[in-house]
């Protein structure tokens, strides 16, 4: 593809890859909030908190599918520069929340509404990039590109344990969102002024063809029965991932009783070393023996990545020692990130000229499982505390969540191995 080799299509997954970092930023930051501010300061019960977590990925998920369309419609990159402008809307008004509302149940309406708001802007982030991806970049290095850009969320999600934290130390929550509101609006504007006139991002919503995509591509990408056991694989991927992003600080500093910089500093080198894994699972799933079956060759890295991710998660809830917990934690969120670049690569691959809206679909199933995570662990872990302690009770709780992403690893044998590049089959080539 020569549009790959100009200076632009170069640019192209470097800018992913902040916004991506930007959209988890601001995604995750209010886990930080909670944890500090929100939950011991201002009183609200951590199930309420919960909730505000959830609602965010309640309308993220709702909103996936349509934005799929939109991606497939409009183009990736239009879609990219909206989900900017409405993210910077939305992270500023969580700040004005803090400035008008002093009550508990105030401040918690007010933020599940804004928080709300943000998860419908946010939907098309990642359908947005894979779609991108597949079009800017070749075959060979797609799953690497992918792992590179959910690699940057990572960083995202990581730099926001201790950026959100020293934002809040050095001023107070409301002014912090409003900072993040601002770097996201530089975001914005870097990605708009970098992708101008770059003509494979320009033409990504329609391929070789000129056909105008509508509503029917929704049914058509339903009625693709790989996508559907690739979403049903990703509603496992996505309970058990989302954890990490919203409980496992909670886990070390309340339950495991570390002072709260312990459990900053553990939690950035989870969510790190989920980074990385997505980044070297991607390019290992670029290099996987072709001597595989197409069907094998897709599937391999996610089902081993999976079933490690669980067993060596299992393995790290009954450790005596929160540092050897923290080991296993980072080792199980490594090989759990190395799946992450192939579910996107496949997405698209399978969805064809609908892989905007393949990739909505999967992350709407991804989304489902993380949306129930934020609400049902503390919930099990209070329904498990009651009949065993607090300690083994949340141990429990996270436990069931290893047990759903082994079992997630299994519906990867409903998956072809073969694209779907113009609606129908056809053998990787």
């Amino acid at each position: 593809m020569s549009s790959v080799q100009n200076p632009k299509s170069r640019a192209t997954v470097p800018l992913l890859m902040l916004v991506a970092a930007c959209g988890h930023f601001n995604r995750v930051g209010i886990s930080v909030v909670g944890s500090e501010r929100l939950i011991p300061v201002h009183g609200i019960s951590p199930d309420r908190m919960g909730l505000v977590y959830s609602a965010f990925l309640l309308a993220y998920t709702l909103a996936m599918i349509p934005g799929g369309f939109l991606i497939d419609r409009l183009g990736a990159r239009t879609v990219l520069i909206l989900w900017g402008l409405g993210s910077t809307l939305f992270v500023a008004g969580s700040g004005l929340v803090g400035f008008s509302a002093h009550e508990a149940s105030g401040i918690w309406l007010g933020l599940i509404v804004v928080r709300s708001l943000l998860g419908v802007v946010n939907a098309p982030l990642h359908p947005a990039g894979a779609r991108i991806v597949h079009d800017a970049v070749p075959g060979n290095a797609r799953a690497f590109s992918n792992g590179l850009v959910t690699g940057a969320a990572c960083v995202g999600m990581a730099v926001s344990y201790y950026g959100m934290g020293l934002l809040m130390d050095r001023f107070n929550w409301p002014v912090a969102f409003l900072i993040s509101s601002g770097f996201t609006l530089l975001v914005t504007l870097s990605w708009t002024i970098g992708t101008r006139g770059n003509r494979a991002i320009s033409q990504s919503n329609h391929g070789d063809d000129e056909e105008t995509v509508d509503l029917s591509a929704i049914g058509h990408v339903l009625r693709n029965r790989s996508v559907v056991f690739l979403t049903l694989s990703y509603v496992a991927f996505g309970y058990f991932q989302y954890l990490f992003f919203y409980w496992i600080t909670y886990f070390f500093e309340t339950i495991q009783e570390q002072p709260s910089s312990v459990a900053r500093g553990y939690s950035t080198m989870i969510t790190l070393a989920m980074g990385v894994g997505m980044v070297a699972g991607g390019w290992l799933a670029d290099h996987t023996p072709r001597s595989l079956s197409p069907k094998l060759r897709r599937a391999f890295v996610p089902v081993v990545g999976m079933i490690l991710s669980g067993i060596i998660f299992e393995l790290g809830l009954i450790a005596p020692d929160p540092k050897v917990t923290m080991v296993a934690f980072a080792i199980a969120a490594a090989t759990l990130g190395a799946c992450e670049g192939v579910f996107w690569t496949s997405s698209v691959e399978l969805g064809g000229r609908f892989g905007g809206t393949a990739a909505g679909v999967m992350n709407t199933g991804g989304n489902i499982g993380g949306t129930l995570s934020p609400y049902l662990t503390p919930l099990l872990g209070t329904v498990f505390a009651s009949q065993y302690g607090p300690d083994l009770g949340w141990r429990l709780s996270l436990a069931s969540a290893g047990v759903v992403v082994i079992l997630g690893a299994a519906l990867w044998m409903g998956v072809d191995g073969q694209d779907n590049a113009h609606g129908e089959r056809a053998e990787i080539a």
